[in-house]
């Protein structure tokens, strides 16, 4: 599975480009990893790259945030559990937080996310991202009106954004106010078209509303959609 998450990657690319610190066997190493987003490397190969990165330097926080990125995209969600884990002792940052916190989601344990949520805002609370995940979380564990302060509080800040309709949309439907679901739903795939998500999500809610119609129209349109390789960030909402 590849591509699914351009954005981290490259933002680590850039910023060990920018830092010159190309030093060592590691750093080469680690350098080739990333660069196999440009070059058509696997993500086992660019697992391979990063682990032999590890290996001479464990005490490189940034060697593990990248494998785990790698091990997310794979599913190989325990993995990227642990190696965020060493990447949080050894360097603790908002970001990592939240990148375990949609990792716990991902592997079903959203009530032990939440604490990572919290303590990413809690030090960055101008990254809407984080209410993002925290709001989709509080959704899984049924706390629907904590999850919609948190989609209120995006739509006001990002309302340019699919996902700050998808969230407000998710804890409206966990309150039963599936009309106003609906229409936060319909937002999101207005910006988003490619979005499966809040696709399915609406499908829900028109079958809770009755219509059956739309429902089956929903779903079978989310079918149509391309869930192949790289689309993990249309169908997980939980992949950022």
């Amino acid at each position: 599975m590849r591509r699914s998450r351009p954005g981290a990657v490259s933002l680590l690319l850039v910023g060990v480009m920018a830092s010159g610190c190309l030093r060592d066997e590691a750093d080469r190493a680690y350098h080739a990893a990333l660069e196999g987003e440009e070059t058509g490397m696997t993500r086992p190969e660019q697992v391979a790259r990063i682990t032999r990165a590890i290996a001479l330097a464990p005490d490189r926080a940034w060697y593990f945030e990248l494998r785990a990125i790698y091990r997310i995209d794979l599913h190989e969600f325990p993995e990227a559990l642990s190696d965020l884990d060493e990447a949080i002792a050894l360097g603790d940052r908002p970001y990592l937080r939240f990148l375990r916190g949609l990792v716990l989601c991902q592997s079903r344990r959203c009530d032990s996310a939440l604490g990572d949520f919290e303590l990413a805002i809690g030090n960055q609370p101008e990254n809407t991202q984080f209410y993002r995940g925290r709001g989709l979380a509080r959704v899984e564990v049924h706390r629907f009106d904590e999850a919609l302060a948190d989609g209120e509080h995006l739509v006001h800040v990002a309302p340019q954004m699919a996902e700050s309709y998808y969230v407000r949309g998710m804890a409206l439907q966990g309150l039963g106010r599936d009309v106003e679901a609906v229409r936060d739903f319909s937002s999101a795939m207005r910006i988003r078209p490619e979005l499966v998500y809040p696709l399915l999500a609406r499908a829900r809610s028109f079958e809770t509303l009755g219509d059956e119609a739309h429902a089956r129209a929903d779903r079978a349109t989310a079918a149509t959609r391309n869930t192949g390789v790289g689309s993990a960030p249309c169908v997980d909402p939980f992949r950022y």
